[in-house]
C-alpha cells in the first residue's frame, strides 16, 4: 500500500459547501498536477472548502489541509511547504483535492482568515497567486 492517507472512491450525492465556491476564484491559471489526497486527522470541519491552504510535510511527504484556530488559518509548521489552495469544497471523508498555484483569489471569500505573516509565506511559496479584496 502507498504511503500517506487513503480515501474510499465511492460517490456520494451530498457535497458540503460554505456557499463561497463560486466566488473564491476570480481566475485560475495554474494547478498542482494530479492534486493530492489529504490527511484530515486534525481537521474539525466536515469539509475542506474552496480556498483552503494545503501543505506537505517535507519529511513524510504527507499532504494535509492547514489547521485552523477559531476563524483563522494556523501558521505552517517548520517542516511544511505550501502546495496550493483548494479549487472547490470536498467532504472530509473524500479528501482528494485539486489545488490552484497560479491565479487570483478573493481574499475575503477564503474559508478562513490569514495573518499577514501567513499571507507573506503563501505569496513567497506561490508567487503566481494573487489575493484581491
Amino acid at each position: 500500500m502507498a504511503k500517506g492517507p487513503y480515501v474510499e472512491l465511492t460517490s456520494s450525492k451530498e457535497y458540503p459547501t460554505n456557499g463561497k465556491d463560486q466566488v473564491v476564484w476570480r481566475n485560475k491559471l495554474g494547478y498542482y498536477n494530479g492534486g493530492r489526497t489529504l490527511d484530515v486527522t486534525n481537521l474539525t470541519d466536515t469539509a475542506i472548502y474552496a480556498g483552503h491552504i494545503v501543505v506537505r510535510d517535507k519529511t513524510t511527504e504527507v499532504c494535509r489541509a492547514l489547521e485552523v484556530a477559531d476563524d483563522t488559518f494556523s501558521d505552517i509548521k517548520e517542516n511544511d511547504e505550501i502546495l496550493g489552495l483548494t479549487v472547490s469544497s470536498v467532504p472530509k471523508e473524500k479528501a482528494f483535492v485539486s489545488m490552484v498555484t497560479i491565479g487570483i483569489a478573493a481574499e475575503n471569500a477564503l474559508p478562513f482568515k490569514m495573518t499577514a505573516e501567513l499571507k507573506e509565506k503563501v505569496q513567497k511559496a506561490l508567487p503566481g497567486l494573487q489575493f484581491h479584496k
